[in-house]
């Protein structure tokens, strides 16, 4: 077997393996679905008790029988919202934003240098808790290895090419087509997708051509997925934006789009050392901006995320209780909490909220609290971006 023979066989190999997991999970229609969820895990999500959930739903008993009802799908969670939203007028049952109040849509970069930080995983929990929250999420995948697009059960390397990846809006000038046709809906209901493959590194070529050739534009190099964004805006409440770990000019233009961003960083003396290199460049970049623009980055909050985080580590503790110490209110107050319930979902392309654990329920309980304290930590600094100050105050923990 020849170099290239080799290569290619690792290929195919792996990227069946990735489809089998899928299809084995998700038999017999061999694409992921989503599963229905408990009263109590839903009740615990709206912050009332199962009964007040079923009354406020108006929930029937399933089949002919008299007991209560133990599982609800995610339609039926979306109108217990607006029940419960109806009989309370609390704003937080049915959080949407409001464009007649000013509210644009938010977009959220998840982003950092280096690769294994849980930039993926964090920006796609964060995109499923926010829909179950009752937003409309579009989850925009600028990755070219296409993670966040195969979580959803596309094949990046089969499914997704120019003509349906953000390439393809870059590339609008040679090949036509509209913004809208790029979010392609998924099996969760309030979420659309970008999804991203190979061809992202088309993109990347055209805008860096854009960027050197010092060309005048109608839309500025950087300014592409503001465009995107402002194009599909009307549909959407949350933008979530999954990049590429490294410098590169897609992830150039999530900064210029994003409301905020969240860096994910592992407590570890590496990873740390990697953020900061990631911060020194922002800093030079922004400054290099402003002196060329006049102003910065129009970002109304900016995070560092601590994942894969082991409290029994006394030397991840330490760092943690350090990056407290330094950067005080940038830190998320929680960790992302590292478990292996995460490997085990993960084996079927499951994220916390698609897997049901059959057993140590207590380990999965523990890790969804934390992706949920997480996800609730940045969903109260989009409510500050919207101006809903009193709103973050009548919850705050």
């Amino acid at each position: 077997m020849d170099q290239a023979a080799r290569f290619r066989h690792v290929a195919e190999v792996l990227r069946t393996a990735q489809r089998m997991a899928i299809e084995v999970e998700n038999a017999p229609d061999k694409r992921k679905r989503l599963r229905r969820f408990s009263t109590q895990e839903v009740a615990a999500l709206l912050g009332v008790t199962p009964r007040q959930l079923r009354q406020a739903s108006g929930l029937k008993p399933a089949g002919k029988g008299i007991a209560p009802r133990a599982r609800v799908d995610f339609a039926e969670i979306m109108a217990a919202r607006a029940a419960l939203y109806e009989s309370t007028g609390q704003l937080s049952f049915l959080p949407r934003r409001d464009a007649a109040k000013g509210e644009e849509l938010a977009a959220i970069a998840f982003t950092n240098f280096k690769g294994g930080s849980a930039k993926t995983t964090s920006s796609v929990h964060f995109a499923q808790y926010m829909a179950l929250a009752g937003y409309r999420i579009l989850l925009i995948d600028l990755d070219s290895q296409g993670s966040t697009t195969a979580q959803f059960g596309m094949d990046p390397a089969e499914e997704v090419g120019l003509g349906n990846s953000f390439a393809g809006w870059v590339a609008r000038q040679h090949v036509p087509l509209s913004a809208k046709a790029l979010c392609q809906p998924t099996y969760w209901p309030n979420i659309d997708l970008v999804p991203a493959g190979a061809a992202l590194s088309e993109a990347e070529e055209m805008l860096a051509r854009r960027a050197a050739s010092g060309e005048a534009e109608e839309t500025l190099y950087f300014e592409e997925l503001s465009a995107f964004l402002a194009e599909v805006a009307g549909d959407y409440d949350v933008a979530v934006i999954d990049t590429r770990p490294d410098v590169n000019m897609l992830m150039t233009t999530a900064l210029h789009a994003a409301t905020g961003i969240v860096v994910p960083s592992r407590a570890t003396m590496t990873d740390l050392a990697s953020t900061g290199e990631f911060f020194a460049h922002l800093a030079g970049y922004t400054t290099a901006f402003q002196e060329a623009f006049g102003h910065g980055l129009k970002l109304a909050f900016n995070r560092i995320l601590v994942t894969a985080y082991d409290p029994t580590d006394r030397s991840q503790e330490a760092l943690l209780n350090l990056l407290r110490e330094r950067f005080t209110d940038m830190v998320l107050p929680d960790p992302f909490l590292h478990s292996r319930i995460m490997g085990t979902a993960g084996f079927g392309k499951e994220t916390l909220y698609e897997y049901e654990p059959s057993t140590d329920r207590a380990a999965y309980n523990r890790v969804l609290a934390s992706a949920n304290s997480v996800s609730r930590a940045i969903e109260r600094d989009v409510w500050r971006a919207w101006g809903r100050d009193a709103m973050v105050k009548e919850t705050q923990p």
